[in-house]
């Protein structure tokens, strides 16, 4: 079986796990296609090919950007389907709002794992030992839903109809963004910033942008996925007035390593 493995991630949360499935996956002899959701334009699938999808679960649905990658996919016409996500908290049901929109274009959906990961917002401190059990978890589920997944027992759960449905209204029309970044203003300090630009140079959504030679957030395009704030080295970007510890699930090398999983 051939995979075409779309993936998106802000900390590297939804990447762990991500890769975690995909190694799985090679280990029982399948083949994966693996593609970074906010680089990739151009969308083939083969006939008898499978799609994966991985994110995080935002706002109880997920980033646009995501929402705009699975519109994008082509049509299903029978193909099977699953769907990796992460989440710190609940994610109420959401999987039934996405099965419905993979449904509605043509797939079978075939499974869907939903994984608690570390929180990565507005931390006062990290539980280490806590954190650690949490992807320990995480990890192991990844694994066994790659077992499920090869063996057919992998399921997709329906969720719950309306709350998601309301949720996804709530994204798709930008106001969820608009009220997080409010409450969450994301920010770069350009006393502590060393103008490394790594900030620039990373952000899905190019929504940070140079000016006066300082990195400068764009709220009208932040999508908020937390990205800068994980990996800029010297903890410049932040929420002003609100002290956070930084988090991130990896280090920016391993984020960025391209190839196998």
């Amino acid at each position: 079986m051939r995979v075409e493995f779309f993936v998106f991630s802000g900390t590297g949360n939804t990447l762990m796990i991500a890769r975690e499935v995909g190694k799985s996956l090679l280990a029982k002899g399948w083949e994966l296609g693996f593609h970074r959701m906010e680089i990739t334009s151009d969308i083939e699938i083969p006939e008898d090919g499978m799609v994966g999808l991985a994110f995080p679960t935002a706002y109880c649905s997920t980033y646009p950007l995501v929402l705009d990658l699975i519109s994008r996919l082509p049509e299903g016409g029978g193909r099977k389907i699953f769907m990796v996500t992460t989440a710190a908290g609940m994610t109420s049901g959401s999987e039934g709002k996405f099965r419905r929109m993979v449904e509605a274009k043509g797939y079978v959906p075939v499974g869907s794992l939903a994984v608690m990961m570390p929180s990565n917002y507005n931390n006062k401190a990290l539980p280490a030992d806590k954190n650690r059990k949490k992807i320990a978890a995480g990890l192991e589920k990844a694994r066994d839903f790659a077992d499920r997944l090869t063996s057919g027992k992998a399921e997709w759960r329906r969720g719950i109809p309306l709350l998601p449905s309301m949720w996804h209204w709530f994204v798709t029309s930008g106001k969820a963004l608009r009220l997080f970044y409010k409450t969450f203003p994301i920010q770069v300090d350009k006393d502590v910033c060393v103008k490394c630009m790594r900030c620039v140079d990373n952000c899905p959504v190019g929504a940070i942008l140079v000016e006066s030679d300082v990195p400068v957030i764009h709220p009208e395009q932040c999508q908020s996925c937390q990205r800068c704030v994980a990996f800029c080295p010297v903890h410049a970007i932040g929420v002003p007035e609100k002290p956070a510890v930084q988090y991130r699930a990896m280090s920016f090398e391993e984020f960025t390593r391209q190839g196998s999983f």
